[in-house]
């Protein structure tokens, strides 16, 4: 009885990574506009209704293999003596890890995706954007730099990189990253009464 019971689990997991692997791929390849459900069935050597048995449509699908790849871009801002060496050397990485091909379609798929369902958006922006943001605002709010400043510091910061990918894609360099972080942190320490220590 024992047998019966984990054969199916060995089963539906081997087909949910073999989903995952086709989505990954296809996307990839295609974009988001051009993914389907029979694709990635076909892809994964599964039928549709087990695809739609764990994901109620494409943007959820779509969002869990796109969330699955973000802890390789959630990284936190490595807290030093330095803020503003600190929020350069995490913008840079950042910029490094969404112009690569992998990235910048995560980038624009993400998009593409948030815009098609309200559920799938809610759900990238709390796995995915709102991470990013608060990394950097943690990072000011450290240096006590009030709350609503470090926000829209962080807004720009973070905006601005991913922004400038959307549009640009691969062409985007660390040098702009680096140099979008010192302008907004400049502007913060002229029109603030905090001191961030650089």
């Amino acid at each position: 009885m024992v047998a019966e019971v984990s054969q199916p689990r060995r089963r539906n997991e081997k087909s949910r990574v073999a989903i995952v692997t086709a989505t990954r791929e296809l996307l990839l390849e295609r974009g988001f506009d051009a993914l389907t459900i029979e694709a990635v069935a076909a892809r994964a050597g599964v039928g549709k209704q087990t695809i739609y048995r764990w994901w109620p449509s494409r943007p959820a699908l779509v969002a869990d293999v796109l969330l699955e790849d973000a802890d390789t871009i959630l990284r936190p801002v490595v807290h030093t003596d330095d803020c503003t060496a600190d929020l350069v050397r995490w913008a840079k990485n950042l910029a490094a890890t969404l112009t690569t091909e992998r990235g910048s379609a995560m980038v624009r798929i993400l998009t593409a995706a948030s815009m098609e369902h309200d559920e799938t958006a809610t759900r990238l922006r709390a796995g995915f954007s709102t991470p990013l943001q608060e990394t950097v605002q943690q990072r000011l709010l450290d240096e006590d730099v009030d709350e609503a400043t470090a926000q829209a510091a962080a807004d720009a910061i973070v905006g601005g990189i991913v922004y400038s990918i959307l549009r640009e894609g691969r062409r985007y360099t660390r040098q702009r990253a680096e140099l979008t972080t010192r302008t907004v942190i400049a502007s913060l320490i002229a029109n603030s009464e905090h001191t961030i220590r650089s």
